[in-house]
């Protein structure tokens, strides 16, 4: 396929099917609080909070499940195949969000199928962000994949943005009733979304491998015999890039409504500027990963991530709203550096016939132990051990400070069971 074919049908199809699933995915973390309301109407609202936040931790949890179950199939049977699958499962459970009766109607009932409906929407998830930019990148080959990947990051932004526009207003023109419509409709594009990826052709590196009968179904515990480091790599970018894009996308309105004291509507206003951000700054990130290096700009983006968290809550907290757009953009650029260069840099970790499996199942693992997890780890921080509103800085630094720790000593180790021919053959994946 020539290069205009590449950006003009490739291109278009991972990222509009990409930013519909993320769109899904979003939304309850933009109506997390009504939603706590009306599905854990406790005496204690930080306890109802905590418990939503707890619903949406647990669709984290089953992302790297997705990530085996639709790494399996588009190992095996094609990355096509695997990714319609996610955009259209995708969109079930979100109608079901969107037309379940609360606490009050059901019982215990409701919470349960909302718990199910997070559950579902988490594994299919766990398929779709990597599989997207394995999709594409495998069929742009070494044209600029720090860029493209970027751009397929660009598009889970688009996603989140338009979820967080909805909830902007309804927030701002609707009443809370209305927190419902956006699950409808985003169930409808989901649909769309499906229909749209049956025009997707299927990439020349695994068309190749399945023509010559290599697709690999080999047991988990070969891949990561084989392949460790690579594991751990993928793992580490997860937990970082989960930590930082949900921090940015389900934690900070609610830090700035029920901490700070903005109006939720005017929250939701200067979260768009970060979201803005990060779409914007996520294929600079991956320019600087093909024209730099992949260890080089990596390292980089880590050390910016741990030098600007403080900065960022301090100019949030200063109320003043020409600080708090500059803390909210310096936040975007801090996400869009890791996550929009990350799937440049795992591409090559793994060879064809285990990349599905090998980098979706480990950044899946570090996207919910350190993503799915984060508002509601900090919500408990902040509320019950009393610890400084700056605990979201000290959490992300943390975290930062490994990873650089990590990359660093493991650019100095020697993976021999790793085949030729990938990052770690040429030495740049680290």
């Amino acid at each position: 396929m020539n290069k205009h074919a590449l950006y003009s049908k490739i291109l278009p199809t991972t990222i509009v099917g990409n930013a519909l699933e993320f769109y899904d995915f979003t939304l309850y973390a933009i109506f997390a609080t009504t939603i706590g309301r009306l599905f854990f109407p406790l005496d204690n609202p930080t306890a109802s909070l905590i418990a939503s936040w707890g619903t949406f931790a647990a669709g984290f949890m089953m992302r790297p499940l997705g990530a085996l179950l639709f790494g399996y199939l588009g190992d095996k049977w094609g990355r096509k195949y695997a990714l319609s699958l996610t955009v259209l499962l995708t969109g079930v459970p979100t109608l079901v969000i969107g037309l379940l009766p609360g606490f009050e109607q059901l019982g215990l009932l409701a919470p349960l199928i909302l718990i199910l409906c997070r559950l579902s929407q988490g594994l299919c998830t766990g398929g779709e962000y990597n599989g997207a930019a394995i999709f594409a990148l495998e069929h742009f080959g070494k044209l600029k994949p720090g860029m493209i990947g970027g751009m397929i990051t660009a598009s889970c932004v688009i996603g989140s943005f338009s979820a967080t526009f909805s909830g902007f207003l309804i927030a701002t023109y609707g009443t809370e009733e209305m927190w419902r419509l956006p699950f409808i409709f985003g169930a409808l594009i989901s649909f769309i979304g499906f229909v749209i990826r049956q025009y997707m052709t299927e990439t020349p590196e695994f068309t190749a491998l399945y023509k010559n009968q290599k697709t690999n179904s080999s047991p988990l515990n070969i891949l990561y015999k084989q392949y460790p480091l690579s594991a751990f790599l993928s793992f580490a970018v997860g937990a970082l890039n989960g930590a930082l894009s949900y921090t940015l996308f389900g934690f900070l309105n609610v830090y700035l409504a029920k901490y700070l004291g903005v109006d939720k509507a005017l929250a939701m206003k200067y979260n768009l500027l970060g979201l803005f951000c990060f779409m914007a700054f996520s294929p600079v990130a991956g320019y600087c990963l093909d024209a730099y290096g992949k260890r080089r700009s990596i390292l980089f983006f880590a050390s910016l991530v741990f030098i600007a968290s403080l900065p960022v809550f301090f100019l949030l907290q200063t109320l003043t709203p020409s600080l708090m757009l500059w803390g909210q953009a310096l936040l975007g650029v801090c996400v869009a550096s890791i996550a929009g260069s990350s799937h440049g840099y795992m591409q090559d970790l793994f060879p064809t016939a285990v990349r599905y499996r090998g980098v979706s199942i480990n950044f899946c693992l570090g996207m919910a132990l350190c993503g799915g997890t984060a508002p509601m780890f900090l919500t408990y921080l902040i509320e019950s051990l009393n610890v400084s509103l700056y605990a979201p800085a000290f959490y992300l630094m943390t975290l930062a400070f490994l990873f650089i720790v990590s990359v660093s000593l493991l650019s100095k180790a020697k993976d021999p069971h790793h085949k030729i021919g990938t990052g770690f053959a040429s030495g740049d994946a680290f």
